[in-house]
C-alpha cells in the first residue's frame, strides 16, 4: 500500500467479495491490520469496521476446512486489539457499537466452530491460539449470550463435551468451558420444555459426555427421567465408559430431589413423611437401575462400594420399606463373590460394600454373617483384605456389644468353625489352617477387642451359657475322635497278620488310607483347632463378678476334660502323630493353659511323655511345641508339683538351640524371654543359663530383617531382649551375661576377632550401669589390647596391599569386617570415658594410646574416625587436668602436643589436624592459659605453629569447603585463646561473605562462615567491623538451607557475648534498617525478625538501653506496616513471637511505654479481615496469649494503667473462639468472617487447645505475683493480682462472650466452653 487509503476505499476493499480484494492488493486481515497500525490513517469508527469485518469472515467462513480464518491467529489478535483499543474511542460505548455488532452478527456458530477445529489442531498450536481467543471471548460472550436460544446453548455445550482431553486440562480454556457451561445452566432453568432439551441431550451428547467424565462439573445435567436416562446409557456402544460416573450421578441425583423435594414432591394433607418416603422411594428407583446397568459386570465392585456408600450418606434406606429388594440383592452378591473366592482387589471391595450396609442397617446383613464368617477365616491371607475385613469385624462387635448380644455373635464365631469341614475349597486343609493362623478373625486386634467386650457386656444370664459351650467342645471333638478312630481301624486291618516265607511272592503294598477320609479328619481337626480357640477366649474373659459357682464348676470341668483329651491323642499314642493329632493337642494345650487346668498339675508320666514329643523334633509341629513347653513351664511353676523347671528349661534350649534358624525355634526362645524369664532365673542352673545367653548372643543385632518374611525373625527377639529392663535386673543372668562378655579369647587371630566384633557390637546396647567394676576394667583392657592388635593387623594389610598393588575381593571384605570390629571397640571406649569409666590415672599408658590413636589415618569410616578424634579428646583433656598436681601427667600431655607438631601429619582434613583443632573448643571454655604448666603451652605454641591454615581461596577464586573455613575458624580462636598474634590482621571473612551473598543458591553451608565472621571481629584488630557485622547480618537472614537456622542461632547466640555494646548497637541498627526497608519479601522478612528475637534474647551485658530503645522502635514499626499485622501468617508469628520473649524472658527490661503498642499491635493482629488463608495458624493465637500471660503476671505495675487495653484485646480474643453454624449462605457467612482475623480459616475453626490457653490467662488474672521490674534495693514488694483493678472492665469480656453465644450465625463448642472457667 504505497498510497494512503480514504475512509471509503478502506471500507470497499474490506466488503469487496473476493479476498484478496484485487489480485495485486495484500490479503484483506493485512489491510485490516496496517489499517489498526497506522495511528496517522483517520477512518470514522475504525474500530467497528474492523471488528465487524472479523466477525462476519469468521461467521461465514466457519465451515472451510483449509485457511479457515476462525483458527488464525491474525484474526483473534487484531480483534482483541480493537476490543483493548476501542475504550473510550468516539462518543458510543463498547456495549453499545458492539451489541448492535452482535446483533447482526450469531456469535454461537462461531464459537461452536473453534471449540470443533481445535481437536485437529497440534496441542501447541491450540495453546496459542486459546491464548488469543479467551479475552474476545470474555469481552463478545457477556454482551451475546441472553440472545442465544437454550438449544444453541445445548449445541455450543456439546462442542464443549467433544473437546479433546488434552486440551480440556488447559486453564485457558477451561475458562471458556466453565462460562458455557454455566450460561447453559442458567438458561437450561428458565426453560420451559426441559423434556426435548433432556431428550435431545441423551440422544445426541451423551456419549461425549461419558468420555468427558469428571473434567467438568455435572450438575448442568437436572435429573430428567431416570428410565431415559439409563435406556440411552444402555443403548450407547460406550456404556462401559459411564460405569465409573454412577455414583456421581447417583449422588447428583439424590441431591437435587433433595434440594426441590418441596416441589417434585408436594405433600398431601400437610404429611411430611409422605414427601420424604416419595424421595427415598424415587432414588432408590435409580439406585435399582444402576444395579441394573452393573448386571453381570463383575470389575464394577468400586462403583458399587461408591453407590452404596452414597445411600448410606443420604439415608434414603429404610428398613422393611424402601429399597429393601435392590439392598438384599447388593449383599447376596457380595456373599457370592467371597463364596467363590474371587480375587484379592473384588474381595476387598466385596467385603466394603458389606461394611456400609452393616452401618447403613444391621438387619441388612445379620441373615449372612453365618456365610460370611466362615470366609473370613479361610480368606488368603492380604494386607488389603484384613484392613476391610477388619472394619467389617469391628461393626459387627460394635453392634452386639451394643445390643449386649455378644452371645449371639460367639455362637456365630463357633458355628463358623464347626461349618468348615463342609465348605468345599481347591486348598489343602494344612493350607486353610495356615490362612486361618493369620486371618482377621483370629488376628491380635479382633481378639483383644472381642475379649475386652466379653469382660465388659456379657450379662449374667449370658455367662450362664458356659456349659453350652462346653457342650459343643465335647461333641466336636467327639466328631473328630471318631473319624480318627476309622482311618487308624483301616490301617491296622491292612497290616500282615503273620511272617511270609521268603519263597513266598512279596504282598502288595497296604493301600493308604483314601484320601477323602483324611482330608475329613484334618478338615475336622481344623474346625475343632478354631472352635477350641474362641472357647478359651470366651471362658476365659467371662466377667468375674456374673460368675457363680455353677459356671466355675463348668469351666473347671471342661478344663479337665481338655486335660484327658490331650493326653489319650499325645501321651497314649501307639504309632506316629498325625498331623491331625498334632493340631488338635496343641489347641488342647491352649485351651488348657488360658484356664485353670494347669494349676491342677500333670502327672509324671504325662510330663514325660510330652517332653519325648518335644525331644522327637522331625515330623513335629512348632505350634505343639511350643503348646508343651508352655503347659510345662506353668505346671512347674508351682511349687506343689513334681515338674522341675531345670528339666522343661534343658528340653526347650535343645529343641531351640536345633531350631534357631527357623520359626519354631525362635517361637521357644522368645516364650522364654517374654514369660518364663523370672522363672528361669530363679531355678535354672548356672550352665544352662549360660547356655540360654550365649543362645540369644549368638543372633547378630547387625542382621537385616527379611522383608518376605513374615512374623518373627532373629533381630526381633535380640532387640527384645536388649531392651527389657527386667532382663537386666535379674542377678543370676546378669551374672551370665557378664561371664560371656568378658571371656577372654586365648589369642588374637582372625576368628578371635570376630567374637570381639560381636562381643562389642552387643556391649553398645547393654546399659554400662548394669557393668560391675570389675567386668568395666576387664572389657576395657580387653578393647584397648584388641584396638592395638587390630590396628597392627591393618598397617600390616596396608603395607602389603602397598607392595603387591592388588587386593583380592574377599581380602577387602575381611578388612572391611576388621575396621568394623575396630569402629565397635572404640565407640565402646569412648562411652566408657564420657561416663568416667576409663583409667586415666596411668599417665604414660595415656600417651602411649594417644599415640596410637594418632598414628593411623582413617578416611572411608565417619564414625570410627569420630570415636578416635572423641577418644583421644577424653584422654587429652583428662591429662589435662591432672597437670597441675602431677608432673608426669604434665610431661605426657606435653609429648602428645610435641608428637603431633613433629609428625608432619597435619595436613588437610589428617586425623591429627581434626583432633587439635576440636580440642580447641574444649580449651576455651574448661581452661586458661595461665592455669596450665610452661611446658604445655610451649608444646601447645609449637602445634599452632604447625598448624598452618588452608589458603581459603584457591587459584579460581571459589567459595572453599565447609570444612577449610571451620578450621580457620578453630586455628584462629586457638591463636587467640594462646596469646599469639594473628599472621593476617584483616582476615578473609568478608571476601568469603560476600562471595556467598553472590552465589547463596551454590552454597548451602553458612553457619561455618557467620562463625568465621564473629570469630574474627573477636580475634583480629584491624577488620572493618561495621562491614563484618553488615555481612554477618546478610548471611543470617538470605541464608536458604533450612537445617542451617538452628546452628546460624548457635553461632550468633556465642558470637554476641563477646560483642561491645557498640558493636552490639551497629547489629541492631542493621536488623531495624532491614525491618524498616520494603525491599525484602517476607519470608527474608521473617528472618530479619527471628535474628531480632536472637539477638535481644542473647545481648551482651551492659546494654539494656540500647535492647529498650531497639524493642520500642520494632513495636512502632509493627504498628504502622500493614506486612507486619495484617501479612502472611508466618511472618506474624514471628512478630508475635518477638514480642513474647522480650516479655517472658526479659520482662524488667520493659518501659512503662511499651506496653500500650503492645496491646495495639495485639489488637490489629485480631481485628476482623474479608480475606482468610486457607488453613488456620493457631500459633498467632498461642502467641498473643503468651504475651498478655507474661504481661499480667510479670508486670502487673505497668499494666494496670492501661486496663480498658487489656478488656478491648481480651473480647478480640474471645471473639475468635466463635465458629460458623453449618449450612449457611453467602451473605450470612461473610457477615461473621468478616469479623475473623485474616489468620483464621472459616473452615478450620479454633478448638480446644486454644481455649485452654485462654483459659490460663484468664487464670493468671486472679493469681498473685511481683512485678519483675528494676527498683531500689530498700523497696518492698508485695504479691497482688489484677482481679479487684480489672473487676470495673471485666463486663465488657462477658458481654463478648455473652454476644457470641446469642449470635444465631455463630457457635461455640461445647467442648471449648467446658475448658474455659470464665464462664
Amino acid at each position: 500500500m504505497t498510497t494512503p487509503l480514504s475512509a471509503q476505499s478502506f471500507v470497499r476493499l474490506l466488503k469487496a467479495p473476493t479476498d484478496p480484494p484485487n489480485p495485486e492488493s495484500p490479503p484483506k486481515i493485512q489491510i485490516a491490520c496496517a489499517a489498526w497500525d497506522d495511528a496517522t490513517l483517520h477512518i470514522p469508527n475504525k474500530h467497528e469496521l474492523i471488528a465487524e469485518f472479523i466477525l462476519t469472515r469468521l461467521l461465514k467462513d466457519k465451515s472451510i476446512t483449509s485457511d479457515n480464518p476462525v483458527i488464525d491467529a491474525r484474526y483473534w489478535s487484531l480483534l482483541r486489539k480493537v476490543l483493548d483499543g476501542s475504550v473510550g474511542a468516539g462518543a458510543r460505548g463498547l456495549k453499545v457499537w458492539l451489541g448492535s455488532i452482535l446483533n447482526r452478527t450469531p456469535l454461537a456458530p462461531i464459537i461452536i466452530s473453534i471449540l470443533t477445529l481445535l481437536r485437529d489442531l497440534p496441542v501447541t498450536e491450540a495453546k496459542e491460539l486459546l491464548v488469543l481467543v479467551h479475552p474476545c471471548f470474555s469481552v463478545l460472550w457477556p454482551l451475546s449470550v441472553h440472545k442465544i436460544g437454550v438449544e444453541t446453548l445445548l449445541e455450543c455445550l456439546g462442542a464443549v463435551l467433544d473437546v479433546s482431553s488434552v486440551l480440556i486440562k488447559d486453564e485457558t480454556l477451561g475458562r471458556i468451558c466453565e462460562s458455557i457451561v454455566s450460561s447453559y445452566r442458567e438458561a437450561l432453568g428458565n426453560a420451559g420444555n426441559k423434556k426435548k432439551l433432556h431428550a435431545t441431550f441423551l440422544q445426541t451428547h451423551l456419549p461425549s459426555w461419558e468420555q468427558i467424565r469428571c473434567s467438568l462439573s455435572m450438575r448442568f445435567v437436572h435429573p430428567p427421567s431416570s428410565e431415559s436416562l439409563f435406556a440411552a446409557l444402555s443403548s450407547s456402544p460406550k456404556s462401559p465408559s459411564a460405569i465409573p460416573l454412577l455414583p456421581r450421578l447417583f449422588s447428583t441425583h439424590t441431591h437435587f430431589l433433595r434440594r426441590y423435594r418441596t416441589t417434585l414432591f408436594p405433600a398431601s394433607q400437610n404429611k411430611v413423611q409422605n414427601r420424604e418416603n416419595d424421595m427415598k422411594m424415587t432414588s432408590m428407583a435409580f439406585f435399582a437401575s444402576c444395579l441394573k446397568l452393573l448386571a453381570g459386570n463383575d470389575l464394577s465392585w468400586e462403583v458399587r462400594v461408591g453407590l452404596v456408600s452414597i445411600m448410606e450418606s443420604e439415608r434414603i434406606y429404610a428398613s422393611q420399606g424402601v429399597g429393601e429388594v435392590e439392598v438384599e440383592a447388593v449383599r447376596e452378591d457380595a456373599v457370592r463373590v467371597l463364596e467363590e473366592e474371587a480375587e484379592e482387589e473384588v474381595a476387598r471391595l466385596a467385603l466394603d460394600v458389606l461394611a456400609v450396609l452393616a452401618r447403613v442397617d444391621y438387619d441388612v446383613i445379620e441373615p449372612v454373617v453365618a456365610r460370611v464368617l466362615p470366609r473370613l477365616i479361610l480368606t488368603r491371607p492380604s494386607p488389603s483384605v484384613h484392613k476391610s475385613a477388619n472394619a467389617l469385624l469391628t461393626l459387627l462387635l460394635d453392634f452386639h456389644s451394643k445390643t449386649r448380644t455378644l452371645h449371639t455373635y460367639s455362637h456365630a464365631l463357633f458355628d463358623a468353625c464347626t461349618s468348615l469341614p463342609s465348605i468345599r475349597s481347591p486348598a489343602s486343609p494344612q493350607e486353610l489352617y495356615s490362612y486361618a493362623r493369620t486371618s482377621a478373625i483370629l488376628a491380635h486386634i479382633h481378639l483383644s477387642s472381642l475379649a475386652q467386650a466379653f469382660r465388659t457386656f456379657l450379662t449374667p444370664t449370658q455367662v450362664k451359657e458356659a456349659a453350652q459351650v462346653t457342650l459343643t467342645l465335647k461333641a466336636t471333638f467327639n466328631t473328630y475322635q471318631n473319624l480318627s478312630s476309622l482311618i487308624k481301624t483301616s490301617e491296622v486291618e491292612d497290616r500282615p497278620r503273620k511272617k511270609r516265607r521268603k519263597s513266598e511272592p512279596a504282598p502288595q503294598p497296604a493301600s493308604p488310607a483314601p484320601t477323602q477320609a483324611m482330608q475329613e479328619v484334618d478338615a475336622a481337626a481344623l474346625s475343632l483347632s478354631l472352635t477350641l480357640k474362641f472357647a478359651a477366649l470366651f471362658l476365659s474373659n467371662l466377667p468375674s463378678s456374673f460368675v457363680t459357682a455353677e459356671v466355675r464348676e463348668a469351666v473347671l470341668e471342661a478344663s479337665v476334660w481338655a486335660i484327658e483329651a490331650s493326653r489319650s491323642l499325645l501321651c497314649n499314642r501307639t504309632s506316629k502323630i498325625s498331623w491331625a493329632d498334632q493340631v488338635t493337642g496343641a489347641a488342647l494345650l491352649r485351651f488348657v493353659y488360658h484356664l485353670p487346668a494347669w494349676k491342677c498339675g500333670g502327672e509324671q508320666g504325662d510330663v514325660q511323655g510330652l517332653l519325648e514329643i518335644v525331644k522327637m523334633e522331625e515330623d513335629v509341629e512348632g505350634e505343639l511345641v511350643l503348646e508343651i513347653l508352655r503347659i510345662l513351664f506353668a505346671w512347674s511353676s508351682r511349687s506343689e508339683t513334681d515338674v522341675e523347671v531345670e528339666t522343661v528349661f534343658d528340653v526347650a534350649l535343645a529343641y531351640a538351640e536345633a531350631q534357631v534358624q527357623n520359626t519354631s525355634g525362635l517361637t521357644v526362645l522368645y516364650l522364654i524371654v517374654e514369660r518364663w524369664l523370672d522363672l528361669v532365673d530363679a531355678q535354672g542352673s548356672k550352665s544352662s543359663l549360660d547356655r540360654l545367653v550365649k543362645l540369644i548372643f549368638s543372633i547378630s543385632p547387625k542382621s537385616t530383617r527379611q522383608a518376605d518374611v513374615q512374623g518373627l525373625q532373629p533381630k526381633d527377639v535380640l532387640w527384645g531382649v536388649l531392651h527389657n529392663a527386667q532382663f537386666w535386673e535379674m542377678g543370676n543372668i546378669r551374672a551370665s551375661v557378664l561371664a560371656y562378655l568378658t571371656s577372654s579369647p586365648a589369642s588374637l587371630k582372625s576368628s578371635v576377632f570376630d567374637q570381639l566384633g560381636s562381643t562389642y557390637c552387643l556391649l553398645l546396647y547393654v546399659p554400662p550401669e548394669y557393668l560391675t567394676k570389675q567386668a568395666r576394667v576387664e572389657l576395657v583392657r580387653r578393647a584397648m589390647e584388641g584396638d592395638v592388635s587390630i590396628s597392627s593387623t591393618l598397617h600390616a594389610t596396608t603395607r602389603d596391599e602397598t607392595a603387591k598393588g592388588k587386593r583380592k575381593r574377599d581380602e577387602g571384605r575381611d578388612r572391611a569386617d576388621v575396621r568394623q570390629t575396630l569402629m565397635h571397640i572404640r565407640v565402646f571406649l569412648q562411652r566408657m570415658g564420657q561416663l568416667g569409666y576409663l583409667n586415666t590415672s596411668d599417665h604414660e599408658s595415656a600417651r602411649e594410646y594417644v599415640k596410637h590413636l594418632m598414628s593411623m589415618e582413617i578416611s572411608d569410616n565417619a564414625v570410627l574416625r569420630e570415636a578416635t578424634i572423641n577418644l583421644a579428646e577424653l584422654y587429652i583433656i583428662a591429662l589435662l587436668r591432672a597437670s597441675d598436681k602431677d608432673p608426669s601427667a604434665s610431661a605426657a600431655c606435653a609429648s602428645i602436643f610435641c608428637s603431633l607438631t613433629q609428625s608432619g601429619s597435619l595436613e588437610e582434613d589428617s586425623l591429627p589436624q581434626l583432633c587439635a583443632l576440636q580440642l580447641v573448643e574444649r580449651l576455651r571454655q574448661d581452661f586458661s592459659v595461665s592455669s596450665l604448666p610452661d611446658s604445655i603451652v610451649a608444646s601447645m605454641k609449637e602445634l599452632h605453629a604447625a598448624l598452618t591454615p588452608v589458603p581459603l581461596f584457591g587459584v579460581s577464586g571459589t567459595l572453599p569447603a565447609s570444612g577449610i573455613i571451620k578450621s580457620s575458624t578453630r586455628h584462629l580462636s586457638f591463636g587467640h585463646w594462646l596469646g599469639v598474634a594473628a599472621t593476617s590482621t584483616s582476615g578473609h571473612g568478608q571476601q568469603i561473605a560476600v562471595a556467598l551473598l553472590r552465589n547463596r543458591e551454590k552454597y548451602k553451608s553458612s553457619a561455618e562462615i557467620l562463625e568465621l565472621l564473629f570469630e574474627e571481629l573477636r580475634c583480629l584488630p584491624n577488620v572493618d567491623r561495621g562491614m563484618h557485622l553488615d555481612l554477618a547480618v546478610g548471611i543470617y537472614v538470605f541464608s536458604t538451607n533450612v537445617g542451617d537456622h538452628k546452628s546460624l542461632d548457635e553461632v550468633v547466640s556465642n558470637g554476641c557475648k563477646h560483642l561491645s555494646v557498640d558493636d552490639f548497637s551497629h547489629l541492631l541498627d542493621t536488623v531495624y534498617e532491614a525491618l524498616e526497608s520494603s525491599r525484602f519479601p517476607p519470608a527474608q522478612c521473617v528472618r530479619i525478625v527471628h535474628a531480632a528475637t536472637v539477638l535481644l534474647r542473647d545481648a551482651p551485658q551492659g546494654t539494656l538501653k540500647v535492647v529498650q530503645g531497639f524493642f520500642s522502635q520494632c513495636l512502632n514499626l509493627f504498628i504502622g506496616h500493614a506486612q507486619f499485622f495484617a501479612g502472611p501468617a508466618d511472618l506474624n508469628v514471628a512478630c508475635l513471637e518477638y514480642v513474647a520473649r522480650q516479655c517472658s524472658d526479659r520482662p524488667a527490661a520493659l518501659r512503662p511505654v511499651d506496653p500500650g503498642p503492645i496491646h495495639a499491635l495485639l489488637s490489629k493482629v485480631l481485628c476482623g479481615s474479608p480475606i482468610h488463608d486457607s488453613t488456620t495458624t493457631s500459633a498467632v493465637f498461642h502467641a498473643s496469649t503468651t504475651i498478655l500471660n507474661a504481661l499480667v503476671r510479670l508486670r502487673r505495675d505497668l499494666v494496670v494503667h492501661i486496663l480498658p487495653h487489656l478488656g478491648m484485646v481480651l473480647r478480640q480474643l474471645v471473639s475468635c473462639m466463635r465458629s460458623l453454624r453449618p449450612q449457611l449462605a453467602a451473605k450470612q457467612s461473610r457477615i461473621v468472617t468478616d469479623t475473623l482475623p485474616s489468620w483464621i480459616a472459616p473452615s478450620e475453626p479454633l478448638g480446644v487447645p486454644e481455649a485452654r490457653a485462654l483459659a490460663r490467662l484468664f487464670t493468671s488474672l486472679t493469681t498473685k505475683s511481683v512485678p519483675r521490674a528494676h527498683m531500689q534495693p530498700n523497696a518492698e514488694q508485695k504479691a497482688e493480682s489484677l482481679s479487684k483493678p480489672f473487676a470495673k472492665h471485666a463486663a465488657y469480656v462477658v458481654t463478648a462472650y455473652i454476644d457470641a453465644m446469642n449470635d444465631p450465625l455463630c457457635v461455640m463448642r461445647a467442648d471449648v466452653r467446658l475448658v474455659m472457667p470464665l464462664w
